[in-house]
């Protein structure tokens, strides 16, 4: 799903092969290149809050060195968030509402990833 809306926005997009990177897969646009962990939302029982784990299997926490961008995704609403790590920076989790999204300025916002940093 997030590759599909990255390539649907013009993006180009390749996925590690062999190897278990810290990303999930890598983004292209322009002179702009992004390493991107794709993480999916569990939506609550109340349809309303939905989680997601930000850490990376028994090693702890993501770093800078690790990923440039997070795409959290929440399959039922079909929507994606995405996030540059500055905004997940030593977090376990991140968590919203969807009613009064908090991070509503990253849900479908790839004008971040548009730019080099």
């Amino acid at each position: 799903m997030a590759a599909l809306a990255l390539i649907e926005e013009g993006f180009d997009v390749a996925l590690p092969s062999f190897k278990q990177p810290s990303f999930d897969m890598i983004s292209k646009w322009g002179s702009a290149l992004h390493t991107i962990q794709v993480k999916t939302g569990c939506l609550a029982p109340n349809c309303k809050t939905v989680q997601w784990k930000t850490t990376k299997h028994a090693s702890g926490l993501y770093s800078a060195d690790d990923c440039s961008y997070f795409g959290l995704v929440l399959i039922p609403r079909n929507s994606i968030w995405w996030l540059p790590f500055s905004a997940i920076r030593g977090k376990h989790s991140v968590c919203t509402n969807i009613e009064h999204d908090l991070l509503a300025q990253y849900r479908g916002n790839l004008d971040g990833l548009k730019k080099c940093h």
